[in-house]
């Protein structure tokens, strides 16, 4: 018998693709997106979660890329592998790691060390967001708490909160959604996520903000389901 987070985990787990405006206090500084497509490997299903970002202000310049292969197994999301880059003003960075399920092991692809134990319930910095998704359809919670690989090998704990439902614009359309907010143990930064219930609850605006001020907004500008 299917169970309730199953069936959740299917519903919300669709291909599509989303892009979006990368502002800072009013003004465009770039673009963002990201995109779920269903794959296959040894006639088993797997899914790519692909994200990306590319800001620009002044002659500062910084690109993102995260890409994640999971399954889904029982409603819950699991990594098969993870790859993350950054590019632009400063240092560069890249770092990729294998989830040997088979073997219970972490292994990086790229001579960088996993500062990690495995754990079964393992995520990481780009998967996570999907996970947070199905939890935030399902409403069997307002916090979540999630152990993941951060971009740099090493092992975090995220946690959210839901904040309240709140209508907002969205390419000039009123749109009822859920307001998450991540918790962190200080005040410095603030982060915001806007799910859309009737989007299948996809991410349509993500805000963050430092010593009170602005310090980006993605708000999404399209959107295609693909199934």
């Amino acid at each position: 018998m299917v169970s309730e987070r199953e069936r959740v985990a299917s519903t919300i787990t669709r291909p599509y693709k989303a892009e979006y405006e990368l502002s800072r206090r009013g003004r465009s500084h770039g673009s963002a997106g990201r995109e779920l497509s269903k794959t296959e490997k040894n006639g088993s299903p797997q899914w790519r979660y692909e994200t990306f970002s590319r800001a620009s202000l002044f002659i500062l310049s910084d690109r993102r890329f995260n890409e994640t292969y999971f399954r889904l197994h029982e409603g819950q999301v699991q990594p098969l592998s993870f790859e993350y880059e950054r590019r632009g003003t400063g240092s560069n960075r890249h770092y990729s790691v294998i989830f040997d399920r088979e073997n219970a092991t972490l292994r990086p692809t790229n001579g960088d060390p996993v500062a990690a134990e495995w754990r079964d319930d393992l995520l990481d910095a780009n998967a996570v967001l999907h996970q947070l998704q199905i939890d935030v359809a399902l409403g069997k919670a307002e916090t979540f708490e999630y152990h993941l690989i951060d971009d740099d090998g090493s092992l975090t704990t995220y946690e959210f909160a839901v904040d309240k439902r709140e209508r907002i614009v969205v390419n000039n359309e009123q749109v009822e959604t859920v307001r998450v907010s991540r918790v962190r143990d200080h005040d410095r930064r603030e982060t915001y996520f806007w799910f859309a219930p009737e989007w299948n609850y996809t991410l349509v605006r993500m805000q963050q903000i430092e010593g009170g001020r602005e310090a980006a907004l993605i708000s999404l500008k399209s959107l295609t389901f693909y199934d």
